[in-house]
């Protein structure tokens, strides 16, 4: 029951999040493909738990909210255990994210110049795991809700295409763990035109 009420929860703030800004502007659309980062699916056991992730987002965004949803894996292993192999944990997972503050814009709203731009939000969400392997010390509960923040940056040389260097944090309720994402994205502009 209580997973239901969380779930209700984040889909409401989405929802409200959205919807004055989106009828007043229109939606931004990015698709985030691929997106490559170093990653710790437990920050407070980083010496133990290190590795690699790539996902796939589809985002709807204004430019102060995002929601979005994602796909993806994160790989990690344990660098201080004497079988690397044996460590090696795999967990796909899929997002839902619903984000307030400043997201990909800059003070001319992301205008057609060459102009850095910058994402500075925080961020709340439900994650569905998938079967895991490997470490039993990185196993998670199946469905979690997240609490977070995510800092972005890219330079527009291109309305179309762009990559973005970025740093998330999430804290996993259930699971009680500090996931830390750093890495890098390309994503496209699905609204874009060039003149």
């Amino acid at each position: 029951m209580m997973r239901l009420i969380r779930l209700s929860f984040v889909l409401k703030l989405a929802f409200w999040v959205h919807s004055g800004a989106i009828a007043q502007v229109g939606p931004r659309l990015f698709l985030d493909f691929p997106s490559f980062y170093a990653v710790s699916t437990d920050a407070q056991r980083l010496t133990n738990n290190v590795g690699l992730g790539t996902d796939l987002s589809m985002n709807v965004a204004t430019h102060h909210s995002v929601v979005r949803i994602k796909g993806g894996s994160t790989f990690t292993i344990d660098p201080q255990s004497s079988d690397l192999l044996a460590s090696l944990s795999t967990l796909p997972f899929l997002s839902l994210e619903a984000g307030v503050g400043r997201y990909r814009s800059n003070g001319n709203k992301c205008a057609r110049t060459h102009r850095p731009a910058f994402t500075t939000m925080a961020k709340a969400g439900v994650s569905h795991f998938f079967s895991t392997t490997g470490d039993e010390n990185t196993t998670f509960s199946s469905t979690d809700f997240s609490l977070g923040a995510e800092l972005g940056y890219f330079y527009i040389r291109d309305i179309i295409r762009n990559s973005e260097l970025f740093l998330s944090g999430n804290y996993f309720l259930k699971n009680q763990v500090i996931q830390v994402e750093i890495g890098f994205r390309n994503f496209f502009n699905l609204r874009g035109r060039r003149d």
